[in-house]
């Protein structure tokens, strides 16, 4: 339970972060993706780092049985996942797939879904830990 409690506080942080960057800085997060797509070397280091860090979390926290340890668990198969997507996915795909991501919608419903899960997982890692 101290591992969840931990990776709970720091998945819920880091979505509060991400979520209000989404809603603040939309077109810092667009210049990025846009680097991200031209930027072969970049997202194939960004796919290494989340597919080792979705390896890690996938290993060490297969807990199916409370709220904040079920969405810790998919947070590791959804960065294993990802990051298997973008090393084997063509360049084409993959910029087809950025662009659809580029309406504001996406980030002010990602960004106010990211903040409240961020807040309740970081609530959940301190009740836990």
């Amino acid at each position: 339970m101290m591992l969840t409690a931990l990776l709970a506080k720091v998945l819920g942080v880091y979505l509060i972060i991400v979520g209000l960057l989404c809603l603040f800085r939309r077109q810092y997060i667009l210049a990025a993706l846009a680097g991200f797509v031209e930027n072969k070397a970049l997202r194939f280091v960004v796919a290494a780092c989340e597919l080792i860090a979705g390896l890690f979390l996938v290993f060490t926290h297969e807990i199916w049985t409370n709220g904040p340890g079920v969405i810790v668990s998919l947070f590791g198969w959804a960065m294993l996942i990802e990051g298997f997507v973008y090393l084997f996915i063509p360049d084409r795909y993959f910029s087809k797939m950025a662009k659809k991501f580029q309406h504001k919608a996406w980030y002010i419903v990602g960004g106010l879904i990211s903040i409240v899960l961020g807040v309740y997982l970081a609530y959940a890692g301190l009740i836990l830990g």
